[in-house]
């Protein structure tokens, strides 16, 4: 451990494994797409990537019961990331980690 941060080399002490989680993760922004799709990808979940928030409504639609966990953006254009979220709590019950890497 350094700094008190957990890095994927260091599984061995934490007893929970990512394998088999599958994460759907929003985002506008592709760079910001790409950085949490990695860090996620890092630590062995499997990742969904799309830009869209309304694409990622069609996506759960369709394979609801395939995803564990949403990561989604807080500033999206089509559709604010908090209202994206109540509406997903409200459909699909699963849960959402709200994200905003923008400064």
């Amino acid at each position: 451990m350094e700094n008190g941060i957990n890095t994927p080399y260091q599984q061995s002490h934490n007893p929970i494994s990512a394998i088999g989680v599958n994460v759907l993760v929003v985002d506008n922004d592709l760079g910001c797409l790409s950085i949490v799709a990695a860090i996620l990808r890092a630590w062995k979940y499997q990742v969904v990537t799309i830009k869209n928030p309304l694409d990622e409504l069609a996506t759960l639609q369709l394979g609801h019961n395939f995803f564990h966990l949403i990561v989604t953006d807080v500033h999206m254009p089509e559709m604010n990331g908090f209202k994206f979220q109540k509406r997903v709590q409200v459909e699909f019950h699963l849960p959402i980690v709200s994200e905003d890497l923008h400064p």
